[in-house]
């Protein structure tokens, strides 16, 4: 790497474009995806809705991320990343606002499936990993993994600022507030740091260089199209693979308050198990990145794959408030590994030229899987009254993801 690829003593200029893409993210899923458990009782109790219906919301939020994906992702690779995130700011905070407004659970769902949805993906971890994905190479996993702390530092900051503001505001005056707060600080933070590749500062992606001075200097990184992605197994393994695990991921993070509150926990203490998890999966994505530069990114799927395992089946035991939060913060530290090692793998087995489009396109897979178990999880509740078949067909799920990611071909190190 060359002396002017670094910033200060020894700083990486990448390092900037991964601490703006942190808060970006932090707020875009802390503000939607973690916080989204905080509104279904209000929901609920103000519209007369089941549970299923009230989690339709999310599944709202995750059709919009898999319609909004591919195309932001595109444009990712063609337009200025600055005005793209800006933009999903703005989208952002118009939706926010426009819900908070509604009084309609239809008007509201619109809003979550347009302005909402498009922000996210805009402003949020597509645009943030695709920057990453840019400005490195020799320690993408470490890079990824600090970036994939974010969704997990959003779970534990933004759930119990909304939480706060709902006590002080009502629920409705908590959303426009957090809408305004993601629009100002994002703002700034993509307008002071964000910069769309190092050539645009005549710099190099990390270890570039050192590539290119060995023997074996890898090949120019392929451009995709839609179609040869489509006709690739390697897509196909990894947006089944991660898509199936992440599926149950969401489903719990979705009711997991619910689940708190329905044994007796109350609102607060139910989001304190939702901010312990996240909390604990900031250190094991943390070291799940920088493991993935070592170790066989398959081996490491299997080991999240045995955490989500495990966590099932302490839910399945229905314990108490203190034994249910020492289980949140020692099985979290790998239960969140799944999104690092999906960025990584795809990075790897596509490199980063295209990455918005790969990782846009493979969004519209993946959405799929986690819009059919929250709908899953909220029917086995409604018709049952209780989450345990939900829990036990995301046991065999957990298998079914590993043996797909075994399958995924990965390229040499070095090729």
């Amino acid at each position: 790497m060359s002396a002017g690829a670094r910033v200060g003593p020894g700083l990486y200029r990448g390092w900037w474009i991964v601490a703006a893409g942190f808060v970006c993210t932090l707020l875009a899923i802390g503000g939607t995806t973690y916080s989204f458990g905080l509104f279904v009782t209000p929901l609920s109790e103000e519209f007369g809705l089941s549970r299923a219906d009230a989690n339709g919301g999310f599944i709202f939020l995750l059709v919009g991320f898999a319609v909004w994906a591919p195309i932001v992702g595109r444009l990712l690779d063609r337009l200025p990343a600055r005005s793209v995130m800006i933009g999903g700011a703005v989208l952002f905070a118009i939706g926010f606002t426009l819900i908070a407004l509604a009084q309609s659970p239809l008007i509201m769902g619109l809003a979550v499936l347009g302005p909402v949805s498009l922000g996210t993906v805009a402003c949020g971890a597509l645009a943030s990993n695709t920057l990453t994905a840019r400005w490195f190479r020799a320690h993408r996993g470490r890079a990824m993994g600090v970036l994939a702390i974010a969704t997990s530092a959003g779970g534990f900051v933004v759930p119990p600022l909304t939480a706060l503001l709902m006590a002080q505001l009502g629920w409705r005056g908590a959303l426009g507030a957090l809408g305004l707060i993601v629009l100002v600080v994002v703002t700034l933070c993509v307008g002071l740091l964000v910069r769309d590749r190092p050539s645009d500062l005549g710099l190099e992606p990390d270890g570039a260089a050192a590539a290119a001075s060995s023997a074996q200097a890898p090949p120019p990184e392929r451009s995709w199209s839609t179609g040869a992605l489509l006709r690739n197994a390697n897509f196909w393994l990894i947006a089944w693979g991660t898509g199936i695990l992440l599926a149950a991921d969401q489903a719990l993070l979705a009711s997991m308050i619910p689940y708190g509150v329905d044994a007796g926990f109350g609102a607060q203490r139910a989001a304190l198990l939702v901010s312990c998890l996240t909390f604990s999966a900031i250190f094991g994505k943390l070291a799940i990145g920088m493991l993935a530069d070592r170790i066989d990114k398959r081996w490491l799927f299997t080991a999240v794959a045995a955490c989500n395992l495990a966590f099932l089946l302490v839910l399945l035991s229905a314990p108490g408030f203190v034994p249910l939060m020492v289980a949140c913060c020692v099985i979290g530290l790998a239960i969140g590994g799944t999104y690092p090692l999906w960025m990584t793998l795809t990075a790897d087995c596509f490199g980063s030229t295209s990455f918005g489009a790969v990782m846009g396109t493979m969004n519209f897979v993946v959405m799929p899987f986690s819009i059919a178990s929250i709908r899953f999880i909220g029917e086995v509740f409604d018709r049952t009254g209780r989450y345990d078949l939900a829990f036990q067909v995301f046991i065999g799920t957990a298998f079914l993801a590993t043996a797909l990611i075994w399958r995924v071909r990965l390229p040499r190190q070095g090729a």
